[in-house]
């Protein structure tokens, strides 16, 4: 069983919506984390992973239309000084995200961990779902953070600009007329996750792949798969929005997909998506 069959199965025990925030008596609630045994990167310090984590809970509330106003973080590490560089970065981004950092905990422990909760304002409430009919629409910038994993050490452009998304994710993105969504997910395991998971009860239908040139050059010129640098990278910390078919689609969003009545399929180029992105415990 892997991670998210095991959230799933745990989330039909509790009676919980299956979905990236919760929804309780007029508040949005939010909480990630991650260890740095399994998430820092070479790259990162310890102060980019704890804005790192504010970050990736950030991104869960502002995709579905939610105003972030208050912040907790427990941060476990072996010693006060690595607390205090992450503490410093779950600070920095606070700031810039214009969110109250009122506390949390601290632990001393083997591993480094860091979980953020975040409350907030739902201006609506929106699932993970769409429609028969609807179009899906992102961001087309995907594949930066698939060639930063691989070749993070290279100056090759896109590269660079993979890292500084990785060291840094600013999920500051404008949102599309809330009027319009129906359904919407961060991509923080992958597009590939995020479309397997929307795709309960119907197919959706990729049109093209949602990138720039500069990623399709850097997959030629290495021998790289340009689809799974698409599908498969994880981190990008773009939003994906199901919409309705007559809004209008403006920049910097395009719309690459489209959903169908189905069974829970995703088509690229007439076959099943052979990608399912980023997923822990794969091997129990």
């Amino acid at each position: 069983m892997d991670e998210k069959s095991f959230l799933k199965r745990l989330l039909q025990e509790l009676g919980v919506e299956d979905n990236d925030v919760v929804y309780l008596n007029g508040v949005v609630l939010k909480i990630d984390g991650s260890a740095a045994s399994t998430s820092k990167l070479p790259f990162q310090t310890w102060s980019d992973f704890g804005w790192r984590n504010v970050a990736a809970a950030l991104s869960d509330l502002r995709v579905k239309y939610a105003e972030p106003r208050h912040l907790v973080a427990s941060v476990t590490a072996p010693s006060l000084d690595i607390a205090s560089q992450v503490i410093e970065g779950v600070r920095e981004a606070s700031r810039r995200f214009s969110v109250a950092y009122v506390g949390g905990d601290l632990n001393q422990g083997g591993d480094v961990v860091v979980d953020v909760a975040v409350v907030g304002i739902p201006r609506r409430r929106l699932g993970r779902v769409p429609q028969p009919g609807n179009l899906l629409i992102t961001i087309p910038e995907f594949g930066y953070t698939a060639i930063a994993y691989r070749f993070w050490h290279s100056d090759h452009p896109a590269a660079r600009k993979g890292v500084e998304i990785l060291r840094r994710p600013a999920p500051d993105w404008p949102l599309p007329p809330a009027d319009c969504v129906t359904a919407s997910m961060d991509s923080s395991d992958g597009l590939a996750d995020v479309l397997w998971t929307m795709a309960q009860d119907v197919d959706i239908v990729i049109k093209e792949l949602p990138t720039t040139e500069e990623v399709r050059e850097f997959a030629a010129a290495h021998d790289l798969s340009i689809e799974e640098l698409v599908f498969n990278g994880g981190e990008e910390f773009l939003p994906v929005f199901a919409v309705e078919p007559q809004c209008r689609v403006e920049p910097p969003y395009v719309a690459f997909a489209y959903v169908t009545e189905g069974s829970g399929r995703v088509w690229w180029r007439g076959e099943l998506l052979r990608w399912r992105g980023w997923s822990y415990f794969r091997s129990t």
